[in-house]
């Protein structure tokens, strides 16, 4: 199964207020698509590497770095959105974190707190299990993400 319909396939799995969070990846492919592949010279055959090499040389290229050929509208726009997107998943995962640090201080402030209740302390297992249940679709998230934004990152 290709990686975009995994995602997507996970992306419905997941709590409704977390699917837009997610990496928006068929946008991206799109855009990605739109970008026109750059011809390099070691595709050529080898007499015009040489000449190119000896163009350089003589015109003193080899001592400065190469200049970077401006970006196309296409790739301009495929990498705003990619951060866009960067942005998008980090902040939701930070914002996710922070709220469960907090969770997590009140969780062990309650049992602390229970000591000899039993029914608080199952009441308080019961959040606990559901508390790492949300912490282990959060890791989920964060590695859908980076795996999409690899494969992006292999495309190009």
């Amino acid at each position: 199964m290709k990686f975009g319909k995994s995602l997507s396939n996970q992306i419905e799995e997941t709590l409704p207020e977390w699917r837009d969070k997610f990496l928006s990846y068929k946008d991206l492919k799109k855009k990605l698509k739109l970008i026109e592949p750059k011809r390099s010279l070691s595709s050529g055959d080898g007499d015009d590497v040489r000449a190119s090499k000896r163009m350089k040389m003589a015109a003193g290229g080899f001592d400065k770095a190469p200049e970077k050929e401006p970006m196309t509208d296409a790739e301009v726009e495929f990498v705003n959105l990619l951060e866009d997107e960067l942005e998008k998943f980090n902040s939701f995962f930070v914002e996710k974190e922070e709220e469960y640090i907090i969770r997590l201080k009140e969780l062990q402030d309650r049992v602390a707190k229970a000591k000899d209740r039993n029914d608080e302390i199952l009441k308080i297992r019961r959040e606990i299990v559901d508390f790492h249940g949300e912490m282990v679709l959060l890791e989920n998230y964060s590695a859908l993400n980076y795996t999409g934004k690899s494969n992006l990152s292999l495309d190009v």
